[in-house]
């Protein structure tokens, strides 16, 4: 089964604990198999589907106190343990669910002293910017707001996301590597997609939302395809798909980190 996850399912390996193994996902996810000398779950008849809960200890109360039976008293993780706490219940259906709750910090990791930040960009046209980026881009709005005196300010709601700093020298090379042409721009975005027909989807729905494109998709010395989009606001767009041994790392790095 490990290797039916590992090499067959792509899933990668976060946790590698005495009776379990734990493949984790970016968004602070997981899969987890146990081996055969786990002894604690025995009454296991089926897959069993976990809730993420902020107090696994309140969760549990606020349930009981609704008639919930639930199997055993709380769990309480080691300090490698993938959950904090769990405890598991029986539902209505006949199967059985667990509450658990999270570490601040996956395994070995550092928390983030944040809980979300923000890249805000002035535009022109609102209208026209939440076209491209809600539908062409398909972020989900998650906050909109107009003041009295007619302000207005759009939030979306983006995961994973990175920040990517570049010295001048590299930012004049990317533009070179990607377009033949420097913009003189201080910002862009890049969006990550799996394969080039990807970015070509991608890059239609985008083109129906209002942006245009700034080239052809091209291989650059890194080794990634890279499409460079632009919208009316000048704005750098550049849709790009990483090498397959770099994909692998990233998901791994994403995997690793704070939830």
């Amino acid at each position: 089964m490990r290797e039916f996850a590992s090499g067959k399912l792509g899933l990668t390996i976060t946790l590698d604990q005495e009776n379990a193994v734990v493949f984790g996902f970016p968004d602070g996810s997981a899969f987890e198999v146990f081996k055969p000398t786990d002894s604690d779950h025995s009454f296991f008849e089926h897959p069993v589907p976990g809730i993420i809960v902020d107090n696994v200890f309140e969760a549990r109360a606020e349930l009981e106190a609704k008639g919930v039976e639930f199997i055993g008293d709380v769990h309480e993780g080691v300090e490698y343990s993938w959950g904090t706490a769990w405890s598991h219940f029986r539902a209505p259906d006949g199967h059985v669910y667990v509450l658990i709750s999270r570490p601040e910090m996956h395994p070995a990791e550092s928390p983030r002293p944040f809980d979300e930040l923000r890249i805000c960009l002035a535009v022109s046209d609102i209208d026209e910017a939440v076209r491209v980026y809600r539908d062409g881009l398909g972020m989900p709005i998650v906050d909109e707001w107009t003041h009295p005196e007619g302000q207005r300010g759009v939030l979306f709601g983006v995961l994973p996301a990175a920040i990517e700093l570049f010295d001048e020298a590299q930012w004049d090379f990317v533009d070179d590597s990607e377009t033949g042409e420097r913009f003189g721009a201080d910002h862009a975005l890049r969006v990550e997609v799996r394969d080039a027909d990807r970015v070509e989807a991608l890059a239609r729905r985008l083109e129906a939302s209002g942006a245009t494109r700034n080239g052809t998709l091209t291989t650059t010395p890194w080794d990634q395809q890279c499409l460079r989009m632009g919208t009316s606001e000048t704005e750098q767009l550049t849709l790009f798909t990483l090498p397959e041994a770099e994909r692998v790392v990233r998901e791994q790095a994403r995997a690793r980190l704070p939830y």
